[in-house]
């Protein structure tokens, strides 16, 4: 997915937007791969078979990418509001509307920094819309620590998702509001990891670890 319509003008801004993430150690995905990585893979032996992923709010599928090639995979299917066209031996794409319509059920699904945009008050609904769809939900996302960090967490989404035509929240999670969204979606936090390391080098001077957790929730139901 890109941000903008082909021009070279476009192209020479992205280009150079990689370039800092390059060298100021902005490469988001690499680490949040491996985390997911390595808890599918304990989902994959628990099992004893290979897994049917659906990963929601997908984007352009840049880690289902990384991880379709992956021994425990046996599916993914991407999810977003948008229309998509990747497609591979092990990756299909359907829209939200679609995926719901359907109730197609999943060994585990995996969502990366989305709850926040649906939005801190509604995520809970969403939660338990995916609840029905697979009892193992993997969630990346932000916490907030006051108003400064919230603020620093806006303007790096606002860097992140410019051009894309993202929701910029204007609040993210605490450890109250996440607690708060666990109880009214149900569910229990089977696994957590605070202080998730991000980024490297000036991104995680600027948005350090204390702002990104992960989490695996199961429903109560």
């Amino acid at each position: 997915m890109m941000r903008f319509k082909e021009n070279n003008y476009n192209k020479l801004f992205v280009g150079l937007s990689n370039l800092i993430r390059y060298i100021c150690g902005g490469d988001r995905l690499k680490r949040i791969t491996n985390i997911i990585d390595e808890l599918l893979k304990k989902k994959y032996l628990e099992k004893n078979r290979k897994l049917k992923i659906l990963d929601f709010g997908c984007g352009s599928m840049e880690i289902s990418k990384k991880l379709k090639d992956k021994i425990y995979v046996g599916q993914i299917v991407g999810s977003d509001i948008f229309k998509h066209r990747y497609e591979s031996n092990r990756i299909v794409y359907v829209d939200n509307d679609e995926l719901f319509k359907k109730k197609e059920k999943f060994d585990i699904i995996f969502i990366v920094d989305v709850l926040h945009h649906i939005g801190v008050d509604d995520a809970y609904k969403m939660i338990k819309k995916l609840s029905k769809l697979s009892n193992n939900i993997i969630i990346k996302d932000h916490f907030e620590h006051g108003y400064l960090s919230r603020q620093l967490l806006r303007f790096v989404d606002f860097y992140a998702n410019y051009g894309y035509g993202v929701n910029i929240p204007k609040k993210y999670f605490d450890k109250a509001s996440w607690k708060k969204t666990l109880i009214k979606s149900n569910c229990r936090e089977i696994f957590h990891i605070k202080n998730f390391q991000q980024h490297d080098g000036l991104f995680n001077f600027i948005l350090n670890k204390k702002h990104h957790f992960v989490s695996i929730i199961k429903s109560n139901e």
